[in-house]
């Protein structure tokens, strides 16, 4: 009989488990359902804690990145009040502040709908969040060069009050001012 291929996890397993897998195959079983059944657990589904937890328990994650970087990651966290300790650190998640920024730091996938509904991110990987559609917040001039662009306009035209030149300089220099009706 040919040996097949055994996934690593299978390879890594006592004997037994072993010669069950190959027992569950020998008897046309697919590759996954024997891995699942031999190991007794589940496979991974997205969306879960365990498939986003995986590999990254006691800050197994900090090992891909070179030991200076993480510790210095972690010592900033830490002295920006951040507690670090059972969490992940989700740069997509992070504001400005990074890795000090406490809500970056996550410890399940709740964490991560959570952060990101609440900053309204689009995030797609273990999860998929929608952000919702906002309408563009509409910007008003700075009250000092509004005053300054009026004062220049009823220099030009001095009938005008204060009040109509900055409407005035608003229509000019914001195009989706518009004028109030009073």
């Amino acid at each position: 009989m040919i040996k097949p291929f055994m996934p690593p996890e299978i390879a890594n397993a006592a004997s037994h488990i072993q010669h069950f897998w190959l027992k569950m195959i020998a008897d046309g079983q697919s590759e996954r359902f024997a891995t699942m059944a031999a190991l007794q657990q589940p496979p991974g589904t997205k969306g879960t804690d365990r498939a986003f937890l995986e590999g990254k328990n006691n800050q197994e994650w900090l090992g891909d990145m070179p030991k200076r970087q993480a510790d210095y990651i972690l010592k900033e966290a830490k002295a920006a009040g951040v507690s670090t300790a059972g969490k992940v650190y989700m740069s997509g998640l992070a504001d400005k502040r990074g890795w000090c920024d406490p809500q970056a730091w996550v410890s399940d996938v709740s964490d991560i709908k959570r952060v990101a509904k609440a900053r309204n991110l689009q995030v797609r990987g273990i999860v998929d969040i929608d952000a919702r559609e906002e309408a563009p917040k509409q910007a008003d001039l700075n009250p000092r060069i509004a005053r300054s662009l009026a004062k220049k306009e009823i220099q030009k035209h001095p009938s005008l009050s204060m009040k109509a030149a900055l409407e005035k300089v608003k229509a000019k220099h914001l195009p989706h001012w518009k004028k109030k009706k009073g």
